[in-house]
């Protein structure tokens, strides 16, 4: 009877035993878990992150191509605008030349017509 007391105190000791280790390795496998997942959204927020970085870097490029087409049409407005200018400088000069020189205008049609 003895033997059997002692046999049972043995099984109880080494359940026991048996139990804090599995409870100390079920602790570290959830923490290695838990690790595991934060590193995972790290991951997934770097992804995510980088995603983000080149929809800016797609948004500023095309900021800038619409920036730089604005410059060339406002370039070529003023220029077209210039042109426009010196040629209605030119006419106009040359109308009071013709005018100076006694050459037929438009004003001496119009005459015509009165």
């Amino acid at each position: 009877m003895v033997s059997a007391i002692s046999g049972s105190s043995s099984a109880a000791q080494y359940s026991s035993s048996n139990s804090s280790s599995n409870a100390a390795e079920e602790a570290a496998l959830e923490k290695q878990i838990q690790d595991l997942e934060d590193q995972a959204k790290a991951i997934k927020d770097q992804v995510q992150a980088a995603q983000v970085q080149q929809d800016i870097a797609t948004a500023q490029a095309r900021l800038d191509a619409l920036k730089a087409a604005d410059k060339v049409a406002k370039a070529n407005q003023d220029q077209a605008a210039k042109a426009d200018q010196t040629q209605s400088a030119s006419s106009a000069a040359a109308l009071r030349q013709a005018e100076f020189d006694g050459d037929r205008t438009t004003r001496q049609a119009n005459e015509f017509w009165m």
